[in-house]
C-alpha cells in the first residue's frame, strides 16, 4: 500500500475503519465489483441510489449518485487505479459536481480472512491537512460503518 500511495502528492494514509463481514473475502470482493449487488449496500442507511456506473478494473470509473429520503442527490464519481481481486482495490473519488474545494481523495480498500469473517480495511489519503479534517469531520466513518453494515446485511453468513 505504502508504495502506491507515495507515488501520488497525497498525505500519508491512515486507517479510516476496520469492520468484520461474515462471508468469505471473494464474495466481499464480488459485491463491490458487480454492479447489481453494489447498489443494494453502497449507500447510508434510508438513502436509496440514484444511478450507479462502473468500470471495475484498472483505469475504469464508478459514477455514484444517493439520494436522501428528503430527495437530495449526492453524486460522486471516480477512478479505479488497482483492483487486485480479492485482496484489495485502490481507487480516487471526489463530488461529481462543480463545488468548490473538490479535491480527489485516494481509498484503498484491504480485504483479510480470518476464519469465516472477512476483515475490510479502509485507508484514505487526503491532498491536504485541511481537507482530511474536513472530510472526517463530516461524519465519514460514521457513513463507511452504515454501508459495511448494510453489506453485511446483504451478504452475511445467517
Amino acid at each position: 500500500m505504502a508504495d502506491l500511495f507515495k507515488s501520488t502528492k497525497h498525505l500519508e494514509p491512515f486507517l479510516v475503519l476496520e469492520y468484520a463481514i461474515d462471508a468469505d473475502k471473494e464474495s466481499v470482493f464480488n459485491v463491490w465489483t458487480d454492479i447489481e449487488l453494489f447498489q443494494k449496500w453502497f449507500c447510508p442507511t434510508g438513502f436509496s441510489i440514484a444511478k450507479v456506473e462502473m468500470l471495475p478494473e484498472a483505469g475504469g470509473f464508478f459514477t455514484v449518485h444517493m439520494k436522501s429520503p428528503e430527495g437530495q442527490i449526492y453524486p460522486t464519481k471516480g477512478e479505479y487505479i488497482l483492483l487486485e481481486k480479492p485482496n484489495r482495490i485502490v481507487y480516487k473519488d471526489s463530488w461529481d459536481d462543480d463545488r468548490k474545494n473538490n479535491e480527489p481523495i485516494l481509498t484503498e480498500v484491504q480485504f483479510e480472512q480470518k476464519n469465516k469473517q472477512t476483515i475490510l480495511k479502509l485507508f484514505s489519503s487526503f491532498n491536504t491537512t485541511k481537507q482530511k479534517e474536513t472530510v472526517m469531520n463530516s461524519g465519514v466513518a460514521a457513513g463507511w460503518k452504515m454501508f459495511f453494515q448494510n453489506l453485511n446485511s446483504l451478504i452475511g453468513n445467517k
